[in-house]
């Protein structure tokens, strides 16, 4: 019986991975062509609109001078970034300031208690990325799937499900810590505004 249940789990697995490949536009369509049993993002909950996202979390300011400083940070540990999208400070964001308020004293979200357990723990990277592996083509474990998995960890504990394709600035402090945890072995590393 469980040879059975894990065949039929396969075989479920790779009708929607041809599907999502045939490019099927929406959600409910694929949802007519996946076998019965199979329900995807079943406790997920519903994402705001992009927009309603995107104005949420949009920095007030964008400013040329947030380049090649740190005036900007309000927390005390975001180093100087390379685009103004990145220049953002933990305090600037709406959705970290109320998971920071969890941990009353703590200045930055680096230093809140579940920082590190969330999105720097290894083990606990390693169990996420089964949640994501889909979105990663199965990469081997290097230090750039853990800091892909950490910057998703960040968004899914501050703001929850997002949703297919909706990107949201993540704080500078928080990118700088997980990358220091995790660093590129050639030192380039791509943007990191994370859905």
């Amino acid at each position: 019986m469980a040879a059975n249940t894990s065949q039929h789990s396969d075989e479920s697995s790779e009708s929607l991975d041809l599907m999502m490949e045939a490019g099927s536009s929406s959600f409910e369509e694929m949802e007519d062509n996946v076998p019965l049993g199979t329900q995807p993002y079943l406790f997920e909950p519903e994402a705001s609109s992009d927009e309603e996202i995107n104005q949420q979390s949009s920095p007030e300011s964008t400013d040329e001078d947030r380049l090649g400083n740190t005036d900007w940070c309000s927390c005390g540990n975001c180093p100087p970034m390379s685009t103004i999208e990145e220049s953002v400070c933990c305090h600037e964001i709406p959705q970290v300031m109320t998971v920071l308020e969890e941990d009353p004293g703590k200045p930055c979200i680096i230093e809140h208690n579940g920082f590190e357990p969330v999105c720097l723990h290894p083990s606990s990277l390693r169990t996420a990325y089964y949640n994501y592996r889909q979105h990663y083509d199965n990469l081997p474990e290097s230090n750039q799937r853990m800091r892909y998995i950490g910057y998703r960890q960040l968004a899914r504990w501050c703001w929850g499900w997002l949703g297919k394709h909706v990107r949201v600035p993540l704080p500078a402090c928080a990118v700088q810590k997980i990358r220091n945890t995790y660093p590129a072995e050639d030192g380039v590393y791509q943007g990191f505004n994370m859905a």
